[in-house]
C-alpha cells in the first residue's frame, strides 16, 4: 500500500506535465498563424534558375563561334526547352513572384540576348513565336537611335531600331533591358566599367547618366521603363552594384557562368549566365546546368 500510494504522488506529477506539453503543442500547430519552422521553411525556397546568353545569329558558316550560333542551334535550343519541361520567363515573371505570390513555372529558364543585333528578330523572333517562347533582349542605346536612322536593314551587321524593338515587345514574348545607352564599348573603359584614375564621384555621375538616358529614351520610343541591367562584357566595379540599385533596377545581369539558386529578391541582381557557343548541341549546353 505504502509503495502504491508513493508511485501515484510520482507519476500524478509526469502526466500533468505531459499533458500541458501536449495541449501547448496542439495550439500552436493547429493556430491560424505559421509557426517559426513554417515560416523559416517558407522562407527558405529556393528557385533554381538556368540563364542562356545569346549574342548573335547567322547563317554564314564562317561567322559562327562562341558569340555567333546558326538558327537551327537556336531552334533546337527551344525544343530541347520544350521537350524537357522547361518554361520560359523574363524578370517581370520574377517580380510578380516576389510582389504579388504568383507562381513561377516548375522549371523555369531564361534566354537572353546581348546587344540588340538586327539578327535577333530575323531568326530568333520567328522562333519565339513558332514555340511561344519568351526572351530577354538588351540592346544598346545609341546603337539603336543610329539604325533608326540610316534604316540599314543588313542582318549580317546592323542593330535592331525602335521600330523593330516596338513589334517585339509589343508580342508579349520579348522584354527589352537596358544594356547602356554609350558605355558598352566607350575608349579607356571596359564595359561600363570605373576607369582607371576616374574618381568615385565622377563614375556615379558619368554611369547614372548614361543608364537614365536609356531609360528615357526608351520611355519616350516605347513606353517601357526597363527594370533590369545587363553588365556589358560583366564588367563590374565595386561601386556598380551600389549605383544599379540606386537608379531603380530591381535586377541584373552578369556574365559567370553558374546556376542561380534564388531565395529572395536580393538574389535577383547580378544573377549568372551561360554563354551558348556554335557547335555545341543544346543536350551539352542544358545537361552541364541540370
Amino acid at each position: 500500500m505504502f509503495i502504491s500510494l508513493r508511485l501515484k504522488h510520482l507519476i500524478l506529477p509526469v502526466v500533468l506535465a505531459i499533458c500541458i506539453i501536449s495541449a501547448i503543442t496542439i495550439c500552436i500547430f493547429t493556430g491560424s498563424k505559421p509557426t517559426s519552422l513554417e515560416a523559416s521553411t517558407s522562407s527558405a525556397k529556393e528557385i533554381k534558375l538556368p540563364i542562356l546568353m545569346y549574342h548573335g545569329i547567322r547563317k554564314d558558316n564562317s561567322a559562327q563561334n562562341k558569340y555567333v550560333i546558326s538558327p537551327d542551334e537556336f531552334e533546337s535550343d527551344l525544343k530541347y526547352i520544350k521537350e524537357n519541361g522547361y518554361e520560359t520567363i523574363v524578370v517581370a515573371d520574377l517580380l510578380e513572384y516576389f510582389d504579388n505570390g504568383k507562381a513561377l513555372p516548375k522549371k523555369p529558364i531564361m534566354i537572353t540576348f546581348d546587344d540588340g543585333c538586327l539578327n535577333n528578330y530575323t531568326y530568333a523572333f520567328p522562333l519565339l513565336k513558332k514555340y511561344n517562347a519568351k526572351m530577354i533582349l538588351s540592346p544598346i542605346g545609341k546603337c539603336i537611335d543610329e539604325y533608326s536612322k540610316n534604316g540599314d536593314k543588313n542582318p549580317a551587321y546592323a542593330q535592331a531600331d525602335w521600330n523593330t524593338l516596338r513589334e517585339m515587345s509589343d508580342s508579349g514574348l520579348v522584354e527589352i533591358q537596358n544594356h547602356t545607352y554609350n558605355m558598352h564599348a566607350s575608349i579607356g573603359r571596359v564595359g561600363a566599367s570605373q576607369k582607371i584614375g576616374e574618381s568615385d564621384e565622377e563614375y556615379r555621375k558619368n554611369l547614372s547618366e548614361d543608364l537614365k538616358k536609356f531609360n528615357e529614351r526608351m520611355k519616350a520610343e516605347l513606353n517601357i521603363t526597363p527594370t533590369a541591367f545587363t553588365y556589358p562584357y560583366g564588367a563590374i566595379s565595386k561601386n556598380s552594384p551600389d549605383i544599379i540599385k540606386e537608379l531603380g533596377f530591381r535586377a541584373s545581369f552578369d556574365c559567370s557562368e553558374k546556376l542561380n539558386h534564388i531565395k529572395s529578391e536580393a538574389d535577383l541582381h547580378e544573377l549568372h549566365r551561360f554563354i551558348r557557343p556554335h557547335n555545341k548541341s543544346s543536350a551539352e549546353i542544358l545537361s552541364k546546368i541540370e
